[in-house]
C-alpha cells in the first residue's frame, strides 16, 4: 500500500463478515496506520440522511448572531462543552508552537446518557463528564446531535474491535477500557475569510489528536484538511461522498509502542478565489474512560522489550493535551466582540 495518500478502505466486510473476511480488513488497516495513520472509511454504516441533518443544523447555529452564540459559551472549567469562538483556540499551542488563533468557531458536547454514580463522581471525572451546554436555537440542535453522538459512538467501538484484531489480539480486547467512554463531538465552523490571514495563521494549526481514534465529517472544499507525509510534504484528504475520514490518535500510538502514527494534521486557509467560502467540520473524538490506563501492548513491545512511554491514565493526558490547546489568558479574557 503506498502510503503518499490516504487510502480508502471498505469496512462493512469486518462489521458483518466472517474470521477471514474481519482479518483481511484488519491487515489493510494495520499498513495503512503504520505508514499514515489515517484511512477513509466507507461500508461503515452511518446513514448519509443523519450527516446530512447534521451539517445543515450547524449551519443554522452558526449561522446566528454572536450574542446568542455566547450564551451557551464554553465555561473555563469544562473545557470541552459549549461554543468556542474564532481566536479562542490555537490547536499548535499543543505542540508547544506559538501561532496565532485558529480561525474556526466550534460547539462541544461529550456523554449525555450516564450511570455508575462512583464512576460519574470520582475527582478526574469532572472535566470529561460534566453537564452538556445546549443553545436554545436551532430547536432541533440537540435531539439531531445526541442522535449523531450515538451513532458515531456505536461506530467509534466496532472501529476499536477491528483495530483489536488488527494487532493480533481478541475482538474484545479494548471492551473494558471504552464501556464507559468520555468521547466528545466538537462541531466546527471555518468562517469565510473576509481579510487575509496573520503569518502562520491557519484554520487549524498542525496537531495530533489525544485519544484513541477520531471519525470525521468534513466538507470537501478547498481550504481543507492536509495529513503530514513522511517526506515533509502535506497530502490534501480528499474523502469520496459518503465517506468518512478515520485517524488514530496520541493513545493508539502509545498503546502500540509508535507501530502505528498518531499523524500531524492540520486545515489550511483557503486559497483567494474561495476565501468567502466558509466549512463545516464535525469530528468524533473517541475516548477511553476516564480512569483508563494506557499501556504499552505486550505484543507491540518488539525484540528489545522496552516501551517508549510510561503508563499514564488518560485523564492525566488528555487534559494537559486540551489545556495547551487554550489561548493564553491574556489572549482571552477579552470577549469576542470587544
Amino acid at each position: 500500500m503506498s502510503d503518499d495518500h490516504v487510502p480508502v478502505i471498505d469496512i462493512n466486510p469486518f462489521l458483518v463478515g466472517d474470521k477471514l473476511a474481519k482479518r483481511t480488513v484488519a491487515r489493510q488497516v494495520d499498513e495503512a496506520l503504520r505508514t499514515i495513520g489515517f484511512i477513509t472509511i466507507v461500508g461503515h454504516g452511518v446513514p448519509n440522511d443523519l450527516i446530512r441533518r447534521a451539517r445543515e443544523t450547524a449551519l443554522e447555529f452558526f449561522g446566528h448572531d454572536l450574542d446568542d452564540k455566547m450564551k451557551v459559551a464554553n465555561p473555563p472549567e469544562h473545557m470541552s462543552r459549549g461554543y468556542n469562538w474564532v481566536g479562542n483556540r490555537s490547536l499548535a499551542y499543543t505542540l508547544g508552537e506559538e501561532t496565532p488563533p485558529d480561525l474556526q468557531e466550534g460547539f462541544a458536547f461529550g456523554p449525555f446518557d450516564l450511570g455508575d454514580a462512583p464512576y460519574c463522581e470520582a475527582a478526574s471525572a469532572a472535566s470529561f463528564l460534566a453537564p452538556n451546554i445546549w443553545p436554545e436555537q436551532p430547536a432541533t440542535f440537540r435531539a439531531v446531535f445526541e442522535e449523531y453522538y450515538l451513532c458515531l459512538a456505536s461506530l467509534a467501538g466496532r472501529i476499536m474491535a477491528l483495530f483489536a484484531v488488527a494487532l493480533d489480539l481478541p475482538e474484545s480486547y479494548f471492551d473494558d477500557k471504552i464501556d464507559r467512554h468520555t468521547s466528545v463531538i466538537r462541531v466546527l465552523h471555518y468562517p469565510a475569510q473576509s481579510e487575509p490571514p496573520a503569518s502562520g495563521q491557519l484554520r487549524a494549526g498542525a496537531h495530533t489528536d489525544y485519544g484513541t481514534l477520531t471519525v470525521l465529517y468534513g466538507d470537501d472544499t478547498p481550504g481543507g484538511l492536509q495529513v503530514k507525509h513522511r517526506d515533509g510534504d502535506w497530502i490534501d484528504v480528499h474523502p469520496a461522498p459518503g465517506a468518512l475520514v478515520c485517524n488514530i490518535g496520541d493513545l493508539m500510538s502509545r498503546w502500540t509502542n509508535d507501530r502505528w502514527v498518531s499523524n500531524l494534521h492540520r486545515v489550511v486557509n483557503p486559497p483567494p478565489e474561495y476565501l468567502g467560502d466558509g466549512r463545516i467540520s464535525i469530528p468524533f473524538f473517541h475516548n477511553t474512560n476516564h480512569d483508563a490506563l494506557i499501556r504499552c501492548i505486550p505484543s507491540c513491545l518488539g525484540a528489545d522489550g522496552v516501551a517508549k512511554y510510561s503508563p499514564v491514565l488518560f485523564s492525566e493526558h488528555y487534559l494537559s493535551k486540551q489545556t495547551k490547546a487554550e489561548r493564553k489568558p491574556e489572549l482571552t479574557d477579552r470577549k469576542p466582540h470587544d
